[in-house]
């Protein structure tokens, strides 16, 4: 047993905390067996593997990473060894296979960590990282895929599925993922936007908020939206702009035929930034309660900043707002917004974070928003902080 209290998964998808299982090498085999039909254990390259069909599968259980880190993170260790094996079975025209085995009770989940990432790094005993998430993602959903921080691709597979997934017999499917990949596609292009270009072509559509001076956040609503409506797309992923009495307040809503199978947010994020707040924590805690999850949709930015241009871009569109008929609340200052206003951005990738009930704990950061004027405090805030995503992460997408 593992000397540390950790995450883990139990047959439902339920988060419980317990103490790591330890695997001996046979019982490690056996599980491999037993989800494989025909495979078999035997030396290859010098190494103990299970061989099925044409696959040379090399195998370390997934443990906890150690103090002092988050009870979340998880890993196998990479030997030097694996390398040459991994060498030796690309040359006989064999697929060699980095797997990784999580059990716990009655719950076994593989990961595959793809080798080629970690065989680039010559590795030396070192260590493929996985999440909590990733394995709820494979019990609850059968298969789960993503690319890490690293740029490392993994898929969880459920015991039961392993050998079709193997075989290539079973893919991973979420549509919703597919529209947004869509969208990706035609989004992140490289180009660096201008404000004035932006607020123009929303001023144009006649979209809500082309005014505020946050331009770039509601100009990737309006580019979403009107792909979701052009493509068809608005009756499985809708966007909402005027929510209506008594909605849930979120931007996003997954549609399953005539009910909603979970909400999500809109976010737009510069990228040098570590953090930025997110929703009410209850009402997340509502969402993952009634829907089992919650996404946040974030897009990062690379920010081109008007006070770094003598302040020429902010004046511009403040000129530009007043030709086109805006009134403000105050009497027209050139250098309205100046400290804030953003020149020019370039979207750059973007991420969709799952809270669900195994990762809500973690979401849930010290984020308070201060006070209201009359000196009550705000109600909590989650917040999304950068270095535990891959906690959250299920999907991912950047320029090429």
């Amino acid at each position: 047993m593992g000397s540390v209290v950790v995450d883990q998964i139990g047959s439902e998808g339920t988060l419980l905390e317990d103490f790591d299982t330890t695997l001996t090498s046979r019982q490690k085999n056996d599980l491999l067996l037993a989800a494989l039909p025909g495979a078999t254990v035997g030396i290859y390259g010098g190494e103990q593997v299970v061989l099925f069909h044409d696959q040379v599968i090399m195998r370390k259980q997934v443990t906890y990473l150690g103090i002092p880190w988050e009870p979340f993170k998880k890993r196998i260790q990479i030997p030097k060894k694996w390398l040459e094996v991994h060498r030796q079975a690309l040359e006989d025209g064999l697929t060699p296979r980095f797997v990784g085995i999580y059990h716990y009770r009655d719950v076994t989940i593989f990961v595959d960590f793809d080798p080629s990432t970690y065989v680039l790094r010559k590795a030396n005993n070192s260590a493929a990282h996985v999440s909590t998430n990733d394995l709820y993602q494979a019990q609850t959903s059968g298969l789960f895929s993503r690319v890490d921080g690293r740029g490392n691709a993994l898929t969880s597979v459920r015991f039961d599925l392993l050998a079709d997934y193997l075989l290539d017999r079973v893919r991973e499917a979420n549509p919703y993922l597919d529209v947004l990949a869509d969208f990706n596609a035609e989004f992140l292009t490289d180009g660096r936007l201008e404000a004035l270009d932006a607020v123009r072509e929303m001023h144009a559509a006649a979209w809500p908020d082309t005014m505020q001076g946050e331009w770039a956040g509601f100009y990737l609503e309006y580019r979403l939206d009107e792909f979701l409506r052009r493509s068809g797309a608005h009756q499985l992923v809708a966007f909402q702009k005027a929510k209506r009495r008594g909605q849930l307040d979120y931007d996003l809503v997954f549609n399953d035929r005539l009910k909603v199978a979970h909400y999500g947010d809109l976010k737009a994020s510069n990228m040098a930034e570590h953090e930025s707040p997110g929703n009410a924590a209850d009402d997340i805690r509502r969402c993952v309660a009634e829907y089992g999850r919650f996404w946040y949709i974030i897009y990062e930015h690379e920010t081109w900043h008007s006070r770094d241009d003598g302040d020429l871009p902010v004046i511009d569109w403040n000129e530009w707002r007043r030709s086109v008929g805006h009134v403000g609340r105050k009497a027209y200052d050139p250098l309205s917004y100046a400290r804030r206003f953003k020149s020019a951005v370039r979207f750059e990738r973007m991420m969709i974070l799952e809270v669900n009930e195994a990762n809500f704990h973690v979401v849930l950061g010290d984020f308070n928003q201060g006070r209201q004027p009359d000196g009550a405090a705000r109600a909590l805030k989650v917040m999304i902080t950068k270095r535990n995503i891959d906690n959250f992460l299920i999907f991912s997408a950047s320029v090429d």
